[in-house]
């Protein structure tokens, strides 16, 4: 009788402990099933599909077509249409790409670059490209310029040029180079204008000019990618001259320095982006700078808030300023602030000169390349908005 109630009593105190041991169990079982059925984490169905859209050829820019976003000028606003890649053996590369922008603007171009000697230190790059520009903003020579005085020209560049390229070090290269450039141009207030402007307000429209072009730069750039980056920097100064190949009094130098430096927080999540430019203009004589190669600020490019090319002069300095973040991994978010001013000669630049702009945008991109640039900024003649292929700087 003992035997037995000892039994009972083994057998109740067994019971919750099995039923709390099947209740884990099937908790677990549960889990495992539930962790089967969710996978490992990545991208949505959105990342997804510009995953795939990046990373196939087209956009990779792998050997064959890919389509091209960029900017055909300066000034002429956003472009787009298609190229050709094909890689060649050690590092040499042929490149052929055709587009057009918003304003009929039409680029064709190609590049050859010859494969790498002395184990990829030493390059040499070939060019040749037409441009045939539409309706190029004027406003005036000089800082005081008013937006009722835009005048709008055609401009019609062919060039063709080497370069060879030296770099003795990972991050700092050398190049020099020429080519032989033809410009072609014409005044819209010709036809439109029942008093058209006399040449000297506008230097060098309509008249047909050709350049030999020597050049030579030395850079030192950390930046991965020359497209889109978020680390880096860039230190670089190129010296141009240009010969009037037929003796008339339009011979210039020019000297650019450009300082582009970024700085990532928190992971590069975060990017405080500067840049610093200066290009200065120098003549002998009587000889001017035709106004289609003569530097400016206003536009996507350079000083956002201003229409494009709104002042344009022989010398100008440039800063830029931005604050950008990743909403996502393909999107990138930036509110920036711009400073520009042009004059005639150096000496004439004063800080209470500079016009300034503000404002915000998105960036569509891809590992090393912007393929869209959307801003609104707003300057002392109110609100522009911007549409660009590629990063400001």
């Amino acid at each position: 009788m003992l035997t037995r109630r000892l039994l009972v009593l083994c057998l109740l105190a067994a019971s919750p402990l099995a039923a709390q041991t099947t209740r884990v169990e099937t908790i677990a079982e549960e889990q495992a099933q539930k962790a089967k059925a969710l996978g490992v984490e990545g991208p949505g169905k959105a990342e997804r599909v510009v995953m795939r859209l990046i990373s196939s050829p087209l956009l990779a820019a792998r050997i064959g077509p890919y389509p091209w976003f960029g900017s055909v000028y300066p000034g002429s606003g956003f472009a787009a249409g298609v190229g050709y890649l094909n890689k060649l053996p050690w590092g040499g590369s042929f490149n052929a790409a055709t587009g057009i922008s918003f304003n009929y603007s039409k680029v064709i171009e190609a590049q050859l670059e010859l494969p790498e000697l002395a184990r990829g230190k030493f390059k040499i790059n070939t060019m040749v490209q037409h441009l045939d520009v539409k309706d190029v903003s004027f406003y005036g020579i000089g800082p005081d310029s008013a937006p009722q005085q835009r005048r709008g020209y055609d401009y019609q560049p062919d060039e063709m040029g080497v370069d060879a390229v030296f770099r003795p070090g990972r991050w700092f290269s050398m190049s020099v180079g020429t080519s032989r450039l033809g410009l072609t141009s014409q005044r819209h207030d010709v036809d439109d204008d029942p008093q058209p402007r006399p040449r000297e307000l506008a230097p060098g429209i309509g008249r047909n000019l050709t350049y030999n072009v020597t050049r030579a730069t030395a850079a030192i750039d950390w930046r991965p990618a020359q497209g889109y980056n978020t680390r880096g920097g860039l230190y670089r100064a190129t010296w141009q001259r240009h010969n009037e190949a037929n003796d008339k009094p339009w011979d210039f130098r020019t000297s650019e320095y450009e300082v582009i430096q970024l700085l990532p927080l928190v992971h590069e999540q975060f990017v405080l982006a500067f840049r610093s430019l200066v290009t200065l203009s120098h003549t002998n004589g009587g000889d001017q700078v035709p106004l289609v190669l003569a530097p400016f600020v206003g536009g996507g490019s350079s000083l956002r808030g201003f229409r494009n090319r709104r002042f344009t002069d022989r010398n100008r300095v440039l800063v830029n300023g931005e604050y950008r973040w990743r909403p996502s991994r393909y999107l990138d978010m930036a509110v920036f602030l711009d400073a520009g001013q042009v004059a005639e000669h150096q000496k004439q630049f004063r800080f209470s000169s500079f016009e300034t702009a503000w404002g915000a945008g998105f960036r569509l991109h891809g590992p090393t390349f912007t393929a869209l640039r959307v801003e609104a900024a707003k300057g002392r003649e109110g609100w522009v908005v911007v549409f660009g292929g590629g990063q400001t700087f």
